[in-house]
């Protein structure tokens, strides 16, 4: 398999066990730079599982203060002109390298790739009706967060393109119920800073628990080689 040389992923992780085995290996098959920070401060074995792939990429331990800061440190560390921006329970599916879509982006003149994203729910895929699920992830390794959470990255003066047919797999929402809960709780922290989630967290707390125990309840675990079938599902109706 031919790696993307022109492009490094960036990735940041903290309590990811459940997820992460999964995506670091997608992550080295496909690139020859893979940049991780570990908080090192995970109750389960993430750090671990990054220690098993200490020769296959650039791991870096940075005690967590800020989403910002944290993803800054390793956006710092890329040595590619691209970086695709990755979280441990992300994977992309894709008919094209990354490097290929650089080539597309650059020569139409764009800066940033948008890529749609499902999210693996119960035992079928969901993805929220509004633009907000559609993820920029690829971007030049000069690009830096100014912002919180889930806006990080601030594209008001980027050339977006959303490139069609490459899709972001999305585990984050069948974990377990205790990772889940203990996320609710990590939220709550930036109901100020937070706009998307901040408000909600607060009005509707009780709410959270139960959509994350039913989650839980009705959690099908996808098998990599059902991706296929989703994603070409997935393309046709879209």
């Amino acid at each position: 398999m031919k790696k993307n040389k022109n492009v490094s992923v960036c990735m940041r992780v903290h309590q990811s066990s459940d997820c992460l085995p999964r995506t670091i290996k997608w992550c080295v098959e496909h690139f020859e730079e893979v940049n991780v920070v570990d908080s090192g401060q995970s109750s389960d074995k993430t750090t671990s599982i990054l220690n098993e792939y200490r020769d296959r990429i650039n791991l870096y331990t940075r005690a967590f203060d800020t989403h910002q800061n944290q993803i800054n440190f390793i956006f710092k560390k890329s040595t590619k002109e691209w970086m695709l921006s990755l979280d441990a329970d992300e994977i992309l599916f894709s008919p094209w390298s990354m490097d290929q879509v650089v080539k597309l982006l650059e020569k139409q003149n764009k800066t940033l790739g948008v890529f749609d994203r499902i999210n693996f729910q119960k035992d079928i895929y969901h993805k929220q009706p509004v633009p907000s699920d559609y993820q920029y992830r690829l971007f030049k390794s000069t690009k830096r967060a100014t912002g919180q959470m889930h806006d990080l990255i601030d594209i008001s003066s980027e050339n977006c393109m959303f490139v069609p047919k490459v899709l972001m797999f999305h585990w984050g929402h069948i974990r377990s119920q205790k990772r889940l809960i203990e996320k609710t709780q990590i939220y709550k922290k930036f109901i100020d800073i937070d706009n998307a989630d901040g408000p909600m967290v607060q009005q509707y707390d009780d709410w959270f628990d139960r959509r994350n125990r039913e989650w839980d309840k009705n959690a099908v675990k996808i098998e990599n080689t059902e991706l296929t079938k989703y994603a070409e599902k997935w393309n046709a109706i879209v």
